[in-house]
């Protein structure tokens, strides 16, 4: 394998692992039909227990991970995906 910028074949290749985190939130099906009736009613009638469920629900995350591989060139240094 050479290096595209200055042909050397002094490379080395790592696999890099990228997370990205995402929030997981209701459908717009379900705000259009009930969401918003069933957030009103519990804000209306159930005040503070809704207050201290939101200071302190879990929040869900949807984790993506992929994995790419990388060269790179040991002489000058330059990166590409393999």
């Amino acid at each position: 394998m050479n290096c595209p910028k200055c042909q050397s074949e002094n490379i080395r290749v790592q696999v890099i692992t990228e997370t990205k985190f995402n929030t997981k939130r209701k459908s717009l099906l379900y705000w259009i039909t009930i969401g918003w009736l069933v957030e009103l009613v519990l804000w209306l009638f159930l005040t503070l227990p809704k207050l201290i469920y939101e200071l302190f629900k879990p929040q869900r995350f949807k984790v993506k991970v992929t994995n790419k591989k990388m060269a790179v060139c040991q002489n000058c240094g330059h990166s590409w995906r393999v």
